[in-house]
């Protein structure tokens, strides 16, 4: 292990680089409904978009997790973070290209899908190695807390992405996708200078419980990275559909809309922040009791949503969908990477890190569908999933308890 005080720098600097994609990420998702519309493309035009850059994503992310492995966590994190920079100026100057009426239609549409496709074949690269860095200096009694660490930059940015949006979206659409690149830059050159190159030992040892090296392979891992997916799934849904969903039953426009679904996301964010630093990094709870708490409560929050008439209770959901995502997926993460074994753990690892990604390929085109037969239905679809998935990771925990 490093020692505390170098641990402590390279927190912060994983913490930076995620953020920064973070904040663009969230950037992303606030004004993409809202361009669409501007673009005139549909709902499902978006949706593609959204779904192909995370198929190509998920894949990326577990490809790029054995690579950083072996090339070295700093390296590959560089790589991710300057494939970043360069696919979101290609996409904003894609839309630029559409919104000047240079380009148009279809031509549109394959401009903004190449570009967006081809920067998440490189950023992918971002995540596995900043996850897999924390992991690989961290002991299995402190993982849940590192990883929280490094993934609570996520809803950090997911809470300044939003204000950020919100905030530039009066000067033009596309001058908080533009300025990102610069960001993003700044954490390349943050990771360049004071994120420690670490050593050959630290680099390819695997933590892992005590007694684990003589435990079988186990399906138990793979249960909590398909909770995972469903887990974002069902954020996709809600991510796709919210913005759509401000147009045309609260009839904003869509600067405004693009506005109100910053809002909504932010205090979501800083839920799951309060969340995370509340409970989840202090150690408060086992991760058995946060997976316990954290699906109900998502369950619930995408209920609310269904049945909300007002923007208060939209609010109030949420809220409650923050708390519950600041807890479940440190815990399933957490619970993922413990219960399995040392010749499973790096490509458990790549799996958790693309799990966001994979609940993107499915999400988006799925609540397209159900938004053209009602505009509240994705909503339901994502409570009924998340109290699917709570079902069977109880069962599974149940059956794990009582075999050990």
């Amino acid at each position: 292990m490093i020692s505390p005080s170098a641990s402590t720098v390279v927190f912060k600097v994983l913490f930076c680089a995620l953020l920064a994609t973070s904040v663009g990420q969230s950037v992303m998702l606030t004004t993409l409904p809202s361009m669409g519309r501007e673009a005139n493309l549909s709902e499902f035009h978006i949706a593609t978009i959204m779904s192909s850059s995370a198929l190509i994503f998920a894949f990326g992310t577990n490809v790029w997790s054995k690579v950083a492995k072996r090339a070295g966590f700093k390296r590959i994190l560089m790589v991710g973070l300057t494939g970043y920079s360069i696919g979101t100026l290609a996409f904003a100057s894609a839309w630029m290209a559409g919104f000047s009426g240079f380009i148009s239609g279809t031509n549109l549409f394959l401009a903004l899908l190449i570009s967006r496709s081809l920067q998440s074949t490189i950023m992918s690269a971002t995540p596995p190695s900043a996850v897999g860095y924390a992991v690989a200096i961290s002991s299995p009694q402190a993982r849940v807390s590192a990883i929280s660490k490094v993934t609570s930059a996520s809803n950090v940015g997911q809470i300044v992405g939003p204000a950020y949006a919100g905030l530039l979206v009066g000067f033009g659409l596309l001058v908080p996708l533009y300025s990102i690149v610069v960001l993003t830059l700044l954490a390349l050159a943050l990771v360049f200078f004071k994120l420690p190159v670490l050593a050959p030992s630290l680099q390819h040892h695997t933590p892992s419980h005590p007694g684990q090296n003589t435990q079988p392979s186990t399906k138990m891992p793979y249960i909590f990275v398909t909770a995972c997916v469903c887990v974002f799934c069902a954020m996709a849904m809600m991510q796709q559909s919210l913005g759509f969903f401000f147009i045309d039953f609260y009839h904003y426009t869509p600067v405004e809309a693009a506005r109100q679904v910053g809002f909504a996301m932010m205090i979501s964010a800083a839920a799951s922040l309060t969340a995370q630093f509340g409970w989840v990094q202090k150690g408060r709870m086992s991760k058995e009791t946060m997976i316990s708490l954290a699906l109900p409560l998502l369950g619930l929050a995408y209920l609310l949503l269904f049945i909300q008439h007002s923007i208060f209770v939209l609010y109030i959901a949420m809220i409650l969908m923050g708390l519950g995502m600041g807890m479940a997926y440190p815990s399933l993460a957490a619970a993922a990477t413990t219960y399995c074994t040392p010749s499973q753990q790096a490509s458990i690892t790549g799996l958790i890190t693309a799990t966001t990604a994979m609940g993107y390929v499915i999400g988006p085109p799925v609540a397209a569908l159900l938004y053209q037969l009602n505009i509240a239905l994705p909503f339901a679809v994502a409570s009924a999933l998340i109290a699917t998935t709570a079902c069977v990771v109880f069962l599974a925990l149940r059956k794990s308890n009582g075999q050990s």
